[in-house]
């Protein structure tokens, strides 16, 4: 009895095409480093076995992280189809994953808990299942998940790299310095264990070893798609923490603006930092325009809450404040149905108060954004990228000239992380 042949993992693959199943590995392996070329290799591997159903599922997973959804349901689709009569392993994978694609995130959740629990070595469902948790803001799932799992992956600078991140958002940052470290030891060109590095300096207060370790860092982290640019997010960051805006602003200008993107995790970047800057009073003016042409072209397109908060946030920097309107108005129609209530609990007031803000209006900002601020994780995103918003709060309070509710943040903000922004409020 022929044995049937498997992936990188060990796990078994309905193909008789070697070269199919190598493209295959390829494709997994570009889509865990952050490859620019994992779409086009899983759809190589397609090309050389149409029945490929894994590929067909890794395809319709890139397509939907690219924004490219009438693609992604037809390919969706297609690993539907091709899976049919495969083995059982292989049916549980394209279902966890096309369900996620085709935006059924709770259903995807438990098919993808279910699946691990069965094939653990399953590297493309951990990897799906830790971005949900990400973006649903469910941080001990996700420390939870890699702690589990990573003893499953021996040798795995990814998987190390996705835990040390998961630790570092749990507040242990120096174990996730180590893991990072540790990771990128084993593979240099590894982009996620470079940004659990960048978020546990970070957070750890190691500005200046921020800024000299994290471009070497940086530099090995060949044929990476926009995440590049987000790690260049996080030194501009590093610099930014250390009162050096005029050179945050730069390292800005460098990776977002020269051809400002509507790629969503580029656009947050673009957007929060400089909005940023205009909190620390240094207005940047024209430099809204491209983003806030961009984000008028995504009123209707809510996608991601925390992805709308961004959008409300370049309208009403750019002073675009129709469709600022408009948008609230979209985010409050569709509230009702949101079956979480986030949309309309948090997320609608939140844009209330960054409007109000952008207005010069910063008790209402306070009234608006104080009763968010246990459920502002909710969002998604890290610690780092969701600090804007609460920084938002706190300058709000210095500017309505509210002396207890200032105090009161500064001292619990200088308690977590001694930034310049904040210390300088002490002089």
């Amino acid at each position: 009895m022929t044995r049937m042949p498997t992936d990188a993992y060990g796990l078994p693959v309905s193909t008789a095409d070697p070269e199919a199943l190598a493209l295959y590995d390829r494709a997994v392996r570009a889509l865990q480093a952050w490859q620019a070329d994992a779409l086009a290799l899983f759809r190589a591997a397609i090309e050389r076995d149409p029945g490929l159903a894994l590929a067909h599922a890794g395809a319709a997973v890139c397509l939907f992280l690219e924004e490219r959804f009438p693609e992604t349901k037809a390919t969706t689709e297609a690993a539907r189809a091709a899976v049919a009569g495969q083995t059982e392993r292989e049916r549980s994978h394209v279902a966890a994953l096309t369900a996620w694609t085709s935006g059924q995130v709770a259903p995807a959740q438990t098919l993808m808990r279910e699946h691990l629990t069965r094939w653990p070595r399953d590297a493309m469902v951990l990897q799906r299942l830790y971005y949900v948790y990400f973006w649903l803001g469910k941080f001990p799932e996700m420390l939870a998940l890699t702690d589990s799992l990573r003893t499953h992956y021996p040798g795995s600078s990814f998987v190390l790299g996705l835990h040390a991140f998961a630790l570092e958002e749990g507040g242990q940052c120096a174990e996730a310095i180590r893991a990072a470290e540790a990771a990128l030891r084993l593979e240099p060109n590894d982009p996620w264990s470079v940004h659990a590095l960048a978020h546990a300096l970070y957070e750890s207060e190691s500005y200046d070893v921020g800024v000299t370790q994290l471009p070497v860092a940086i530099h090995p982290c060949r044929g990476v798609n926009w995440f590049r640019n987000h790690l260049l997010w996080h030194l501009a960051l590093l610099h930014f923490a250390r009162g050096e805006y005029a050179r945050a602003g730069r390292i800005g200008r460098a990776a977002f603006e020269r051809a400002p993107s509507s790629i969503a995790g580029e656009l947050h970047d673009s957007i929060s930092l400089l909005w940023r800057l205009e909190l620390v009073g240094q207005p940047v003016g024209a430099r809204w325009a491209p983003f806030t042409a961009i984000a008028r072209e995504r009123v209707n397109r809510m996608g991601l809450l925390f992805h709308a908060a961004h959008v409300a946030m370049a309208l009403a920097g750019g002073g675009e404040w129709a469709t600022a309107k408009a948008h609230l108005e979209a985010v409050r129609a569709r509230a009702p149905k949101d079956p979480t209530g986030m949309m309309g609990e948090v997320l609608a007031p939140l844009i209330e108060g960054l409007h109000a803000f952008a207005q010069g209006d910063y008790a209402t900002t306070v009234a608006k954004i104080e009763p968010l601020r246990p459920r502002i994780v909710e969002l998604g995103g890290s610690r780092a990228q969701r600090d804007v918003f609460h920084d938002t709060l706190f300058e709000a309070c210095f500017r309505a000239g509210d002396a207890e509710r200032a105090g009161r943040y500064l001292a619990e903000r200088l308690a977590r992380r001694r930034d310049h922004p904040w210390l300088a409020r002490v002089a």
